[in-house]
């Protein structure tokens, strides 16, 4: 019973913290751009979405964030190594990186003061001889030709023992990556110098398909420029028969940028102050003259984290992803992106976890079998010992059934002391390895860097009651020796 209970404790424990890994890491369910193949490179998403972030009001929906992922190349003066970027955002629940965090801090996420950090793993850090607040040159990939150099500081080291996350992932702010993809549009206004009451306007576009449209909202301008426009006139404040030209005054000049792709438009605008205006008396009266401009700048600051790579959906439990990702797809996402369960996305390690239960099988099966040996033994030696008293019993009256069931019962209490001893064997080392950790395992190897046991007491309820009947029904035909042993010859044996 204590191999039975230590088997299935540290099968369960094993199983819930990989799967613990993996979910942490990936989440359960990610939800992508349906034309998305290329699992390292998310394709952008609008983040404007129907079911963001209602979706975690959804019963067995725990959380949804967003996230990005990007190929690159971390480079040292000696080395050179791929990973993926992954990017996160202020929603992301950095609960599992913490847990896992072994030097430094999480990356700071919309920080001004902390803008380029980035967390690395062991795996990365050992092999590159990276340490905290190293500053290191990463290579962002977009497509074949585009790479391009960025630096990070690199702001802690996590490790979580599984190799598909340790030896890929890094993590950074998610604007990084969203500002590199240029998934959305950047739009600028230049403006020149003041000429005689004109100015030059020229718009500029950054980001999208580079197939821009320039829309400049209540004027007659078309196109990106340059414009000459004119603003100022002079201006005759005391001209004894009425003003003359305008006065000079506040212009505000709006840009709207779109693409062919129908990426977010992006909106930049100008207030153009006159500063100084100066008085300058003529035969006509005193008049007005703008000597110069003041430029102030507002806008939304481009529409890049209007977007994403993706969604990752984290649910209660573990055992409703199939259902949860059914569901998720079905009733909530639109036509254009599909969910995709963590099952899909690993499946050799959820094969492999799966395969473990067999093993349990296995062991509790040969150790019934071992059980049933033992008592089949120990209940003929008693059957032997006891002839004389069977002898006697028979003599009396006393039916085979009734003498079997006798042996059946003093069977079962042997088996039922059995069973509670190793109960109490089995949870008390249980205990001793959840509280103290004492088998140690390399984390390198095994995932975990403990034995990690996880009790269900529902387990060992049903260990102890399928134990008991299956070898008292295995003792049913030992016990038919009785019916075997005659009266006459027993007694005279005796």
């Amino acid at each position: 019973m204590a191999v039975m209970i230590l088997t299935v404790g540290i099968t369960r424990g094993f199983q819930r913290e990989v799967r613990a890994k993996v979910t942490g890491a990936a989440a359960h369910l990610q939800i992508t751009a349906i034309g998305q193949t290329d699992p390292k490179e998310t394709i952008r998403i609008p983040i404007n979405q129907s079911f963001y972030p209602s979706l975690d009001t959804v019963p067995g929906v725990a959380h949804i964030q967003v996230y990005a992922t990007r190929p690159g190349i971390i480079e040292t003066e000696t080395d050179i190594e791929g990973v993926v970027l992954k990017g996160i955002g202020a929603d992301y629940d950095t609960g599992f990186l913490r847990a896992h965090l072994l030097n430094g801090d999480l990356p700071a996420i919309g920080d001004t003061t902390r803008p380029i950090d980035l967390l690395l793993s062991k795996h990365h850090a050992d092999r590159l001889r990276i340490g905290t607040d190293d500053t290191i040159t990463t290579y962002l990939v977009r497509g074949r030709d585009d790479i391009r150099p960025r630096k990070f500081r690199v702001c802690g080291v996590y490790q979580t023992g599984l190799e598909q996350i340790d030896h890929n992932l890094v993590f950074v702010d998610i604007d990084h990556l969203q500002r590199f993809a240029q998934w959305g549009l950047k739009a600028e206004i230049a403006v020149g110098e003041l000429d005689g009451g004109f100015i030059t306007l020229e718009g500029r576009a950054f980001g999208g398909d580079r197939i821009y449209t320039y829309e400049w909202l209540g004027t007659n301008l078309e196109g990106p420029g340059p414009h000459r426009v004119h603003l100022y006139e002079r201006h005759v404040a005391n001209f004894p028969h009425g003003p003359m030209g305008r006065a000079p005054k506040d212009t505000v000049f709006t840009l709207v940028v779109h693409d062919a792709d129908r990426t977010l438009p992006d909106t930049a605008a100008v207030r153009i102050i006159p500063d100084p205006v100066m008085h300058q008396v003529t035969s006509l009266g005193t008049e007005l003259v703008v000597h110069g401009i003041r430029v102030e700048r507002s806008g939304s600051g481009g529409s890049y984290d209007k977007y994403c790579g993706g969604f990752e959906v984290l649910l209660d439990r573990f055992e409703d992803v199939m259902a949860m990702d059914d569901l998720v797809y079905t009733k909530y996402l639109p036509p254009n992106l599909r969910s995709l369960s963590v099952r899909d996305r690993f499946p050799e390690i959820f094969a492999w976890l799966e395969l473990l239960d067999k093993n349990v099988i296995v062991i509790i099966v040969l150790m019934v079998i071992v059980a049933i040996i033992n008592m089949t033994s120990a209940l003929l030696i008693i059957i032997l010992e006891r002839t004389s008293m069977i002898g006697t019993l028979k003599a009396l009256g006393a039916a085979n059934r009734t003498v079997r069931r006798v042996f059946l019962i003093d069977a079962a209490y042997i088996l039922g002391t059995g069973i509670l001893l190793g109960d109490l064997l089995g949870l008390f080392l249980a205990f001793l390895q959840q509280r103290f950790g004492l088998v140690k395992l390399p984390v390198e190897t095994y995932y975990v860097d403990t034995v990690v046991i996880d009790i269900d007491p529902m387990a060992v309820l049903v260990l102890n009651l399928g134990t008991l009947i299956i070898c008292v029904l295995a003792l049913l035909i030992p016990s038919m020796l009785v019916t075997r042993i005659a009266p006459a010859k027993a007694i005279r044996f005796a």
